[in-house]
């Protein structure tokens, strides 16, 4: 293997606690003109409307108002999700100490993701992660998304490689790996969830980027 891909969200990026984080943020200063906001409420409510972040956040916040007869727009609750969500991100444990690892074996290193580009740009940002990479591939700025194998298609192109030299690591199952397989990936997911090898097609299962992190270190010579 000569590169390693990687999704973003839930895989490099702690989508999950930054939202809550966010929230955290959005949901103090809500209070302030909603002194009687019942914030656990309106977080779950908000995980439930954006469906594990598949939908976007203009359609969360208009339900959101509506359900909490809030005195704001969802405009405005969208700008603020916009331009301060990335202040709140975290990356998964281990993401930086693996990129650095990867890198310092000299795999080259590349990432798709779907989302908005200037959104996922900025959580990139944040987290400090984009020197590591030598392609990122946002679905947005290419006009096309995950499982669409043209994105891993490109991004193999992008760095001189066959699919067959590089291995794709995500979370999602067909968006990630069952796509990256189509295409021709070694892949490795990323999930808690608790399902046999046989029952997966992708060639590595792996509770975290720890984990696999150990593990790598302990096979150097």
């Amino acid at each position: 293997m000569k590169a390693i891909l990687f999704d973003l969200d839930r895989t490099l990026h702690d989508r999950d606690a930054s939202v809550q984080n966010f929230l955290k943020y959005q949901s103090d200063w809500l209070l302030r003109d909603h002194p009687s906001l019942d914030v656990e409420a309106f977080k779950e409510r908000f995980f439930v409307h954006e469906k594990g972040g598949y939908v976007w956040k203009d359609i969360v916040y208009e339900k959101l108002v509506e359900e909490f007869s809030l005195e704001v727009t969802g405009e405005q609750l969208l700008a603020d999700y916009v331009d301060h969500f990335a202040q709140h991100s975290q990356e998964m444990k281990g993401a930086s100490e693996l990129l650095t690892f990867l890198k310092n074996q000299g795999f080259k290193l590349g990432m798709i993701t779907n989302g908005k580009g200037a959104f996922q740009d900025a959580t990139i940002d944040s987290l400090k992660i984009r020197d590591f990479f030598d392609v990122i591939l946002i679905s947005e700025y290419e006009g096309i998304k995950k499982p669409d194998p043209f994105l891993f298609e490109k991004a193999t192109q992008v760095l001189g490689l066959t699919p067959k030299e590089c291995v794709y690591v995500g979370d999602h199952y067909e968006n990630d790996i069952v796509a990256a397989k189509r295409v021709g990936l070694k892949t490795i997911w990323l999930t808690n969830k608790e399902i046999a090898p046989c029952f997966s097609e992708a060639e590595r299962i792996i509770r975290s980027l720890e984990e696999w992190l150990k593990e790598l270190i302990r096979a150097v010579p």
